[in-house]
């Protein structure tokens, strides 16, 4: 064959090669089918990460443990590594402004709903809503614990809050409402015993009977905070405070002075009918051989329910992560599967997760339900930083208040005037 037939021949069958590639391309058929192994190609599996995870030690030691199992349940399940620290709660929280932004920080890491908005305002934590698709599983209210500016900033995992708590041996059934409560508490009243015993001049455990009347610290527009809008020189806060002060020097159900570590410590020994605490005090008392009943503080005929303050415990995710799809799907994945082991931990820490509660070895739990009926009467501690300038007025207040050494109305009116001054301040 000659050189002329061979480049011939070539060119012929060039011609017919790219009329083959131009029909290819204008059939979409067989084009999708010619490029989708390249698409292929291009989808890679996602390298396994390790990540950085702190728990503190305010769930209880054996709820440490539990939720200590769920994060590496998560990692075998995903086959990413976790780098588990625990720790005290205050150490902890503390320590994220610095350990964050140096690089020294946990990529997930356990918090308060409280200290969520300093956290985020600082630009330590980042919203999660985005990748968040558990958000109807969880009880009304307890996602807003984690809400700041409409940005969900962590997944809530168990809830605390404060309730009536008696001794059955003295109180066979929980008064009904505060008017019988108080009736019941002076018979049982005399030398060295108490019918009813708390902290009566703080302004965390006495809150209830503040806010039965109406007082509350910042309102809550449905979607945030306004921080104008404080409800402590009010006729409501007034007169709660008043109730409060009343219970020492009207009723003199118990001394003004009263301090956890003796309202503990006489209810441990018997001394005292009813307490007001969380349910993390719980276990000690059975143990000390209480027969401890639980029930929603009672409700003031002709005027509320109380309310105390709701907390939550959740898990946050660092904005400094360089893994946060995956701290993502670790939070939401614990939020899931730590309610029910947290609670059988015998620890306080009550169940978020609506399924939780659906279990039937906790949907029969008496005590457990009793706590849950409280919570659903409780007003959530503001997560907001603003909180911050309120604690020392608002102790203040009550504490003086109580002791008779302000009148309530002086008393709130200062306490309001401080918290504005401070908030005008920082803006």
């Amino acid at each position: 064959m000659t050189t002329k037939s061979k480049w011939l021949r070539f060119a012929v069958a060039l011609v017919v090669l790219m009329g083959l590639v131009a029909g290819c391309t204008g059939n979409g058929e067989i084009e999708s089918t010619e490029e989708e192994p390249a698409a292929e190609a291009q989808v890679e599996e996602k390298e396994p990460v390790a990540l950085e995870v702190w728990i503190l030690d305010r769930v209880g030691a054996d709820a440490m443990a539990a939720a200590s199992q769920v994060i590496e349940a998560w990692a075998a399940e995903t086959g990413n590594a976790v780098n588990i620290t625990e720790g005290n709660q205050f150490e902890m929280l503390n320590n994220i402004p610095v350990a964050i932004p140096a690089g020294e920080g946990p990529d997930v890491f356990m918090t308060v709903n409280n200290y969520v908005g300093g956290h985020y305002l600082g630009g330590l934590i980042v919203p999660i809503q985005d990748e968040f698709t558990d958000a109807d599983s969880y009880i009304p209210g307890t996602l807003d614990a984690f809400t700041v500016d409409g940005q969900l900033l962590g997944v809530p995992i168990a809830a605390d809050v404060n309730a009536l708590v008696y001794n059955k041996a003295k109180v066979s059934e929980a008064p009904a409402t505060m008017q019988d409560l108080v009736s019941v508490s002076k018979q049982l009243t005399g030398g060295d015993e108490y019918g009813l015993l708390y902290q009566v001049d703080s302004f965390w455990y006495s809150y209830p009977f503040f806010s039965a009347f109406g007082g509350y610290v910042f309102n809550w527009t449905g979607s945030g905070w306004d921080t104008s809008d404080i409800g402590f020189d009010t006729p409501e806060g007034i007169a709660g405070l008043q109730y409060i002060r009343a219970l020492v020097d009207v009723e003199g159900l118990m001394p003004a002075d009263v301090t956890w570590e003796v309202m503990d410590a006489y209810f441990a020994e018997g001394k005292s009918a009813m307490i007001i605490t969380n349910p993390s005090m719980v276990p000690s008392y059975k143990a000390a051989g209480i027969d401890v009943g639980v029930a929603p503080i009672p409700v003031i005929d002709g005027v509320g329910s109380p309310k105390p303050f709701a907390t939550y415990t959740g898990f946050s995710v660092s904005a400094y992560s360089e893994h946060q799809s995956e701290a993502i799907s670790l939070v939401q994945y614990i939020g899931a599967n730590v309610g029910k082991p947290l609670y059988e931990a015998n620890s306080g820490n009550i169940p978020v997760y609506s399924s939780v509660l659906e279990d039937s070895a906790l949907a029969s739990d008496v005590e457990l339900a009793a706590w849950m009926s409280q919570l659903e009467v409780s007003d959530p501690l503001p997560n907001i930083d603003e909180m911050n300038y309120v604690w020392t007025p608002a102790t203040t207040a009550f504490l003086t208040a109580v002791h008779g050494e302000t009148d309530v109305a002086t008393a709130m009116a200062e306490a309001q005037e401080l918290i504005l001054t401070s908030l005008a301040g920082i803006e």
